[in-house]
Formats: structure tokens, C-alpha cells, sequence
């Protein structure tokens, strides 16, 4: 018996590496059966220097100031959330339509199918932005009235033929909104006595300039949707730096020192680039210092050149010109596809006794060279090393099983968990291909778990040898079937359940962008279930399906299918839009993060959950990050057409089994695919805290779904009665609040500070969630119950006389409704700066600013047809 068939496990010669594999033989034949990190910062930097640490506010001149406040005022946080729903769409569609294309294309030739689908959109809001601005005429901004501003931007509506996807409907009413502020900051420079084209440029000449931002905006989205450039680098903000405020950008040591006092990656254990902003709100910043700098041109000359240089910039003309455009997504994810395919053919055409390693050494840096971590960390000297050492490592673990007879096992064996769904694929592929891809699949993983490592911990041979056998077994767990692994192994993700992680999509070109496991589960889910499932956003899952799809009664039975992302900036959107092209019936419904609570929860198998990495919208999938897909079973969305299959059958999912069974059942009847992000937004609170002088206050925005305000109010009764009304409306304002201080990152709370205090953080998305992170969880918890009594204590004082303006609110033609809860406070906002400012409040600090919201007798309530954040 040869070493590497002793039983206990297969040792490499000269190592001290135990194997995952089983080492019996096998007959050949069938085989039998056997999330959560730190929320991320959104640090939205300013170019412009931050004020003095010491006193709060730098020497900056009125005329500075005003640019800071106009700035703030333009940064439009739903701009960003239709900018991230477009990537989205655009990501997904130009991923459809190329699926097929061989080799590397005239990136022009790529870009076509994307531009024509985005022209639409960009010629009905230029023409939108055109109509508006003739109705104004000649009108000059300071002129006009707050009602006369509503009434001109009133015929703003999107037109009936937009589009299929809601995006571009969002995207429509949020350039409107913005171009609404565009008039609004016209107006406040002109009264701080501001030079700026507002001041004698009529109105409609100014949103004929705004106008020309359209297509370079969309132009950007395009360009980063299909990974052809990287997210914006504020250059039209730097620009605004050096030429309006007569200030240098931050020099390096400047920068150094302000990070010294943020919240670090490190710090809070995370990738560096993980907590950068997201794509979409670096787009909305560069959108609100073109415009910035629009108003603040002197003359109509001006704003002409200044729009020149900005849209350039702002539609990525130039940045495709500078050296960090060949570092793109679409770059990295071709390089690695091709990498990843030498590797599979060298390890499929290995003859009997051929050595792996030349094939290893050329993959692995390929692969490292694609993380920034390991780019940063190591020399180029450590590297090779370790990329020798790597390689020496991983030829010895894999070598048994790229040999013919152990390939055509391993290949039986994956075609045992996963037939079905590589069938529906591409037509059958060569068994050692088949193995090989999976044993491709395991190097890259290991080399993956190994990136994370310290640098002096990969360039030590002792200790890069025991993390290297460690990080194996892990890779093997997810890409080899458990029929031939150790049952002692400790890595096995899912004991007691054969099934397997697989690359897809598999169709030629091989363009491997996301994993699907082998197998799906047909799930009963119950009311307690779906109500501890979150989205990544914090939504409850019960909240979700109650909003969108009208589940309204428990259980309901849903097809579960599991996902992973890989290295190349899959957005969440594609994989939707990929399962559904593949035949794999009509797509999830929702993709929720499938952490280990997740997995526990559905399925009874925490390890196939994966903590640590959390989808953020309007940003492409970190490598790793695992997502649950639903299939609603049975179930007809009122109103919604039944999905006919093919020969007027039903569609049903592949290899559909019941959670924690091995064999094929029933297949689930998927009733709608999965619905863009501003489709049926569900039922959520917002939190603003604003502490700007005169204004300060805290705003709690309580929106109602149209289904769950429908349903509240048929569930008081004819005529309604406000008891039943106020308690189920409690349970709605509890949930909100809840997700948005505890479970939801934070990203539900928005912060207004004065201008020379928020200059170094613009967002006030971005300005919240590191509010929120920088809170210890009981203040946190205190908080949310306090804001949880005081809002509820306003809501139920202000609808028990007021609950028929509700129902009349309800019956506009704006999906749902909105109560928006003003609270005047400056002790809690003196509390949330004092965070901001690093000093962490106690509890007893706390309860006092709460008692002094109760107290306060200012406190109003807005009831507003629609969706408004406060």
C-alpha cells in the first residue's frame, strides 16, 4: 500500500499536513449520503480641511462657510439610494446580455447593450429638467416663493412608459428633488449675499445647466455597473477645494492625522476596503459638488467651463485616461477567469504521476495579486516565497486526487449532489474537468483564508505551514463533497448533509462569479422564524414578504436556495438575474444574508452560514459574502399573474429537498422574481438627528407600507377605533426603531451638523452609521427603548384626534403613508455630538436627555402621503 493510502489520513511526505480526505477506496458506482462584524463606517471624507480640533470651527470666512453649507444641503441621500439601485440593474443587465462572449471585447462593444437600455432614462429626465426650467422662464431664484418652488417642480412626474425597472422610476423623482435643492441653495447664497450664478441667471437657464449633468451621471453608473472603472475618487470635490475656498486639499500628513482620530478598519477588525464608501454615495457627493460648483460660477461663462471639467470627470472620461483605470473590477475578475481556467485545464490534462506545482506557482500570485491585503502586506521578495511555499503545500494535498481514477471519483461524487443543477447549465462536461474545477476552487479558497493572515504570520515557513493546512481543510469542506472527507474533520460545514459548493455560471466562457450549494431545501417556515430573519438592511423577513408579497398568515412553505460570492464584483442583482436565466424557475424572491444564526434558523445547519462579511447596497458583493435566495411555494401574491412553466406547467426549483434531508422532494413554485430594491419598500422607521443652530432636534419618520396601513387601519374596525389602531401601530414603531439603532448598522440614522463641523464627514448617512457604531449596545438599547416611549407617547396623543386625516392621507394616489415625529431637543443632541466628538455618554445622561423629549411640550406630528425619511 502506497504513503498516500495508509489509513488515517494522507500525510505529505515531509509534512506535517493531514489531509481531509478519505484514504478507503471506494467502488465505482453512486455513493451514499451521509455573520456578525462590526458595522463598516461609511466615511465619506471631505477634501477640505476639518476645523480646529481644539475649538470646533477652523478660520473660515462667511463666503467659505456658505460653500461648506451648500454643499451639505445638496448632498440628496435618496439621490444615492436610486444611484445604488441603478448599479444594481446595470450590473445585472449587462451581465444577461454578455454572458456569451468569447474572449476579451472592444470594451465600446461591451458598453453598447447597457447605453442603449440607459438612454431612455436619460432622455426623459433631461427632458423632464428642460420642461421644468421653461415654465420657469426667465424667473430669478431669489424671487421665488417656497409654494411657487413646489408648484414649478408639481408636473415633475415620471412619464407611464419609463421603464421596466423601478430604478429608473426612483432615479427620476430623486434628479427632480436634487434639482429642487439646485433652486433652494440658488436662493440661500443669494441671501448670504454670496457671489454665484444664482444671483443673475434666471432659474430656468440654471436647470438647463443642471440638465448637462444627466448623461455624465449616467455615464458613470454605466461604466461602474459593468466594472469597467473603479468607485469616483472626489476629484470635482478637490477641485471645489482649491478653487472656490482658496484652500489646499490635505496634505498627506494632514490626512494621516485625521484618520488617527476615525474609527480604523483595523480597529474594528475589518478589511480597510470593506469600510470605504459605497460607490453610489461617492457618486452623489461628486453630483453635489458639480452642481456646487455650478452655482457658484460668477457668470454663464463660467458655469460652461466649470461643467466642462466637471462632467468629464463626473462620467469617468478622464479617470479611464490615469493609471488606476487598469485596477478595475472588470480587469481583476477577466485576469482571474483566465487564471482559474489554465489552472483547471493543466490539473485535467495532469498525466499519471505529473506534478501540479508549475501549474500552482503561476495561479497562486494571480490570485493574491487580486487582494489588496496581500498587495499591501508582503514584499515582493515575501511574496515569492510564500507563493513557493504555497504551491509546495498545495501540489502535495491535491496531488492524489488529479490523478485519472481519483479525479473520475471525486467528479461522480459532485455529479451525486448536483446533477441537476449542472444540467440545466451546459451540456456534460469531461469528469476530470469536473474535478478539477472543484480542486481549482480549493486552492483559491485556501489561498484566500490564508490573505487574511498577518504578513509576518504568511512570510514565517512554521507558521504559514500549520495556517496553510488549517485553511485547506476549510476549502475542502465548501468545494469537495463530505462523502470524501474525514468524518472527524472539523471543518465540515454541514455534517450529515452531502452537498457541495459549485461554480457558476458554467456555460462557455467560463465566468465564474458566484457559488451555488448543490442543493436546495423546501422549508416550513413559521411566524417565529420569519420574524428573526433580517435583511442586510435590518428589515425583519415576516415585514418583508407581509409588504411586498401579501404573506400574511403562517407558515408558509419556501424553496431555500444558498449562495456565495467570488472575487470579481458580482452584485447581488446578477445572481438573481443569472438563476432565473439558468431555468432555475423564476429566481429568489429576496437574497438575504445567510449568516450561521441564518443557517441555524432554516436549514439546522449553523456552518453552512457564514458571519463576518454583510451586503452593503449599492456595492458589488465582497469575496465569501454567503446570501440565502426564497422561492415562495403555493403562494399567489394577490393580484399577481400565476407563473406559467413551460407546456403550461408550473416552474420548479432544481433538486429541491426538504432542510436537512439528502434526497430530492418536491420542487417549490417560485410566484415572482426578485423585486428591484425601490419595488414595495417595506415598512421602516428613520432616525435624523439634526444640530444645526436653530433647528436642533431629532425626527422619527414612521413609514407604513400601503399593505400594512391598509391593513391597520381595516383591523380598527368601522368606524375605526383607536385603541386597536395605536397598538398595532406600537408594534410597527418598536420593530422600526429597533432595526434602526440595533439591527440595521445604522444605516436608517441620518446626522445634520454645522457646516464647518460636517466637513469632514458630507453624509449624513455617513455620519450616522458611525454614530451608531461608536455606541457600547446597552446605550444602544437604551436608547432605542427611550425613543421607542416618547414617540409612541407623541403618535398616540396627536391620532386620537387626528386618525381620520390618516385615512384620508391613505387614500392619495402615493404608496403608503409616513408619520413624521418631531421631537425639539438640544440635550440629546448635545449627547449625539458629544459621540461624534469620541466621548461615550452614560445611562443616567442618557435617561435625562430622554425625559426631557417627553417633557417637551413642541413636539409635532406631520401625517404625508408616500415615502419621506423626516
Amino acid at each position: 500500500m502506497s504513503e498516500a493510502e495508509k489509513p488515517g489520513g494522507f500525510t505529505p511526505s515531509g509534512s506535517g499536513l493531514l489531509s481531509p480526505f478519505r484514504t478507503e477506496e471506494r467502488a465505482e458506482g453512486p455513493f451514499e449520503s451521509e455573520w456578525e462584524a462590526p458595522p463598516a463606517p461609511t466615511a465619506l471624507d471631505s477634501p477640505f480641511r476639518a476645523a480646529d480640533r481644539q475649538t470646533g470651527r477652523g478660520p473660515v470666512d462667511a463666503e467659505s462657510e456658505a460653500v461648506r453649507e451648500l454643499l451639505a444641503e445638496l448632498y440628496e441621500d435618496e439621490l444615492e439610494e436610486s444611484l445604488a439601485e441603478l448599479l444594481e440593474e446595470t450590473a445585472a443587465f449587462h451581465a444577461q446580455h454578455t454572458a456569451t462572449t468569447v474572449g476579451r471585447p472592444d470594451p465600446r462593444a461591451v458598453e453598447a447593450p447597457a447605453r442603449e437600455w440607459l438612454e431612455p432614462l436619460a432622455r426623459q429626465t433631461e427632458a423632464m429638467l428642460e420642461s421644468v426650467a421653461e415654465a420657469a422662464g426667465n424667473a430669478d431664484a431669489p424671487s421665488l416663493t417656497e409654494a411657487e418652488l413646489e408648484e414649478l417642480f408639481a408636473s415633475a412626474v415620471p412619464p407611464t412608459a419609463l421603464g421596466e425597472t423601478p430604478a429608473f422610476e426612483n432615479f427620476f423623482g430623486a434628479i427632480a428633488k436634487f434639482a429642487k435643492k439646485a433652486v433652494k441653495g440658488a436662493v440661500n447664497l443669494a441671501k448670504k449675499g454670496v457671489r454665484a450664478v444664482g444671483k443673475v441667471m434666471p432659474v430656468g437657464l440654471i436647470l438647463g445647466q443642471l440638465k448637462k449633468i444627466v448623461g455624465p451621471l449616467l455615464q458613470r453608473v454605466l461604466k461602474i455597473g459593468i466594472g469597467r472603472l473603479p468607485a469616483p475618487l472626489r476629484p470635482v470635490a478637490a477641485t471645489l477645494a482649491k478653487k472656490l475656498l482658496r484652500e489646499a486639499p490635505e496634505t498627506e500628513a494632514e490626512q494621516a492625522e485625521s484618520l488617527a482620530h476615525a474609527p480604523t478598519a483595523h480597529a474594528l477588525g475589518q478589511d480597510p476596503e470593506a469600510t470605504t464608501p459605497s460607490p453610489a454615495a461617492e457618486l452623489a457627493l461628486e453630483a453635489a459638488g458639480t452642481v456646487a460648483g455650478l452655482l457658484l460660477a460668477r457668470d454663464e461663462q463660467e458655469s460652461e467651463d466649470w461643467l466642462a471639467e466637471a462632467g468629464a470627470v463626473l462620467s469617468g472620461e478622464r479617470a479611464e485616461t490615469e493609471a488606476y483605470a487598469q485596477d478595475v473590477p472588470a480587469a481583476e475578475a477577466e485576469a482571474l477567469d483566465e487564471a482559474r481556467e489554465r489552472l483547471t485545464e493543466a490539473l485535467s490534462e495532469l498525466s499519471e504521476g505529473g506534478d501540479p506545482r508549475p501549474a500552482l506557482e503561476e495561479f497562486i500570485p494571480l490570485v493574491m495579486a487580486a487582494l489588496p491585503l496581500v498587495r499591501k502586506g508582503i514584499s515582493v521578495i515575501g511574496r515569492d516565497r510564500v507563493v513557493n511555499m504555497l504551491a509546495g503545500l498545495l501540489a502535495q494535498l491535491i496531488g492524489k486526487w488529479v490523478r485519472p481514477r481519483e479525479a473520475n471519483i471525486l467528479a461522480r461524487a459532485i455529479a451525486d449532489t448536483g446533477m441537476k443543477l449542472l444540467s440545466l447549465e451546459a451540456e456534460a462536461e469531461d469528469p476530470r474537468r469536473t474535478a478539477a474545477t472543484a480542486l481549482t476552487a480549493t486552492v483559491e479558497d485556501t489561498v484566500r483564508r490564508l490573505a487574511r493572515l498577518p504578513a509576518e504570520e504568511l512570510e514565517d515557513p512554521v507558521r504559514l505551514e500549520a495556517a496553510a493546512g488549517s485553511a485547506f481543510n476549510a476549502a475542502a469542506a465548501a468545494n469537495v463533497p463530505a462523502s470524501l472527507l474525514r468524518e472527524d474533520l472539523e471543518e465540515l460545514e454541514a455534517r450529515g448533509l452531502n452537498g457541495t459548493w459549485l461554480h457558476l455560471p458554467r456555460t462557455k466562457p467560463r465566468r465564474f462569479r458566484y457559488k451555488r450549494f448543490s442543493r436546495s431545501f423546501e422549508v416550513t417556515l413559521e411566524a417565529r422564524q420569519a420574524a428573526a430573519l433580517r435583511t442586510a438592511e435590518g428589515v425583519r423577513l415576516d415585514t418583508l414578504l407581509r409588504d411586498r408579497f401579501r404573506v400574511r398568515t403562517y407558515p408558509v412553505r419556501i424553496v431555500v436556495s444558498l449562495y456565495e460570492a467570488m472575487g470579481g464584483g458580482v452584485w447581488a442583482r446578477q445572481i438573481a438575474v443569472a438563476e432565473k436565466k439558468h431555468g432555475r424557475g423564476r429566481g429568489p424572491v429576496a437574497l438575504l444574508p445567510l449568516t450561521r444564526q441564518a443557517a441555524g434558523t432554516l436549514l439546522g445547519h449553523p456552518g453552512l452560514g457564514k458571519d463576518g462579511t454583510r451586503p452593503v447596497k449599492g456595492r458589488p458583493l465582497a469575496p465569501g459574502t454567503r446570501l440565502f435566495g426564497i422561492e415562495l411555494v403555493g403562494h399567489r401574491t394577490p393580484g399577481a399573474r400565476p407563473a406559467a412553466g413551460p407546456a403550461g406547467g408550473v416552474p420548479r426549483g432544481p433538486d429541491a429537498v426538504p432542510a436537512g434531508a439528502g434526497d430530492a422532494a418536491g420542487a417549490g413554485v417560485a410566484v415572482a422574481a426578485l423585486p428591484s430594491s425601490g419595488r414595495g419598500r417595506p415598512t421602516q422607521v428613520n432616525l435624523t438627528v439634526d444640530a444645526r443652530g436653530g433647528r436642533e432636534g431629532l425626527v422619527v419618520a414612521l413609514y407604513l407600507a400601503e399593505e400594512r396601513a391598509q391593513a391597520l387601519l381595516n383591523g380598527a374596525g368601522s368606524p375605526p377605533a383607536i385603541g386597536p389602531f395605536l397598538a398595532a401601530l406600537a408594534t410597527d414603531l418598536a420593530d422600526g426603531v429597533v432595526t434602526a439603532l440595533l439591527d440595521g448598522a445604522g444605516r436608517r440614522v441620518r446626522i445634520f451638523r454645522e457646516a464647518y463641523e460636517q466637513s469632514a464627514q458630507l453624509s449624513p448617512a455617513g455620519e450616522g452609521e458611525e454614530f451608531v457604531s461608536a455606541l457600547a449596545p446597552r446605550v444602544r438599547e437604551a436608547l432605542s427603548t427611550g425613543l421607542k416611549r416618547v414617540a409612541g407617547h407623541v403618535l398616540a396623543q396627536y391620532l386620537q384626534g387626528h386618525l381620520g386625516e390618516f385615512a384620508r392621507t391613505l387614500q392619495a394616489p402615493q404608496n403608503g403613508v409616513t408619520l413624521v415625529v418631531t421631537l425639539p431637543g438640544t440635550q440629546l443632541v448635545d449627547m449625539v455630538t458629544a459621540v461624534r466628538s469620541g466621548r461615550v455618554p452614560s445611562l443616567a445622561a442618557l435617561s435625562s436627555a430622554i425625559r426631557a423629549l417627553t417633557a417637551d411640550a413642541a413636539a409635532k406630528v406631520e401625517v404625508r402621503a408616500g415615502f419621506h425619511r423626516g
